[in-house]
């Protein structure tokens, strides 16, 4: 093993270890002490990225010949999933459920939205304390309401007349 490649694996486990496994990419970029580390902050706040950051710079600069510390931050972007609540029968509590299962997810931390789409009932306004709430409009797009459980949501209840969905 050269001296070089020793040095690369005893930075790249202080990087792992100051990241709590975050790290990789580790490279020297040059003789002169100037390390280059991806720094993977999936899944954490955004306020939680620069303590970080700066906790895996202060320990690497502390290192023998590190001299800077360049950190190239990369997050993967989550994807999105929509979950539908749906029946061929009527009165059986698709729009109970929904409203239950969005108000669970936001209080999990979960972004949720909740659109109600029956044209013959809709119920989601009255469950979730918004009914006489009417959605704004920008350009186009109408803006969802906001409720007292942190759902945003739009329903044809809130656009129709009462007793015209």
């Amino acid at each position: 093993m050269t001296e070089q490649s020793a040095d690369i694996a005893r930075l790249t486990a202080t990087a792992a270890y100051l990241s709590g496994g975050r790290s990789s990419g580790l490279r020297l970029l040059d003789d002169s002490g100037l390390l280059a580390v991806v720094l993977d902050v999936s899944g954490l706040a955004v306020e939680e990225r620069k303590p970080l950051e700066d906790r895996l710079r202060a320990g690497l600069l502390a290192e023998t010949g590190v001299r800077e510390v360049r950190i190239a931050m990369t997050a993967e972007k989550k994807s999105m999933t929509i979950i539908a609540v749906g029946s061929g029968k009527g009165g059986v509590g698709k729009s109970t459920l929904a409203a239950n299962l969005a108000v669970a997810l936001r209080r999990l931390g979960v972004k949720v939205g909740l659109v109600d789409a029956d044209i013959y009932g809709p119920s989601q306004p009255r469950l979730m304390d918004s009914e006489n709430i009417k959605p704004e409009s920008r350009g186009s797009k109408l803006v969802p309401v906001p409720n007292a459980y942190g759902v945003p949501m739009l329903s044809t209840g809130q656009i129709a007349a009462p007793g015209q969905a």
